[in-house]
């Protein structure tokens, strides 16, 4: 098994919800897990982000991959969803294997078996319905009003670590069955690994596909060298 590297801190929960999903599946098929996390700025990331720089945000994590790489680490995932923005100028930076979410979307979706999804998540990754890996016609994308308000109820779990609490959770189920209702969704994409943390003891009430789940399935399979 090749030794992983993880950027955490994006934000606090996203890497331990990582480490955490890692260490249950290697306990449970009795392999020892080899693994180095390093801690990323989210004020940092988000900021580079919202403003769209792609190469100062490939700059940052790309330096930071490399000092996992220097600690003895084969292969490097972000934890996070919206810094794979710049995933292509974080690979130019790195200099040994990024394991990509993108990678995992189409497959993941054509796998459950949904034609149409909404996304939730921060707002560059719901407006661009995973940065193009869900197409167009099977991207139900969501009003602006309710966009506003799912991202910065995102921001807001992630920002203060929230795991199930009730008025978070009333509005994403409430926004959830609107768009799966009355919009034509099949289903949800928790686009956001804080989101994954968040309904982590709970699952959703409603149908969803958790790219932190697809990443960390293909981080695994990677480090097997499948």
């Amino acid at each position: 098994m090749k030794k992983i590297g993880l950027i955490g801190g994006l934000a606090f929960r996203a890497g331990i919800f990582y480490y955490d999903q890692i260490q249950r599946r290697y306990a449970a098929q009795q392999r020892p897990l080899d693994l180095v996390l390093a801690h990323a700025d989210v004020s940092s990331v988000l900021a580079c982000v919202a403003a769209g720089d792609k190469p100062g945000l490939g700059r940052y994590l790309g330096g930071i991959a490399n000092q996992l790489f220097d600690a003895g680490a084969e292969l490097v995932a972000v934890t996070a969803i919206a810094p794979h923005l710049a995933i292509e100028e974080i690979e130019r930076v790195a200099r040994g294997p990024i394991v990509n979410v993108l990678d995992a979307v189409p497959a993941g979706l054509k796998r459950a078996g949904y034609d149409r999804v909404a996304v939730f998540g921060n707002r560059a990754v719901m407006e661009t319905g995973v940065f193009g890996t869900i197409p167009g016609d099977r991207h139900v994308a969501l009003k602006p009003s309710m966009l506003n308000d799912v991202h910065a109820t995102y921001n807001d779990i992630a920002l203060h670590g929230k795991r199930g609490t009730q008025p978070e959770l009333e509005f994403l189920e409430a926004s959830a069955h609107e768009l799966i209702d009355r919009e034509g969704a099949q289903a949800i994409v928790l686009a956001g690994t804080d989101l994954s943390s968040f309904y982590a003891e709970k699952p959703p009430s409603f149908h969803y596909l958790d790219l932190a789940q697809l990443h960390i399935d293909r981080l695994i399979e990677v480090a097997r060298g499948l």
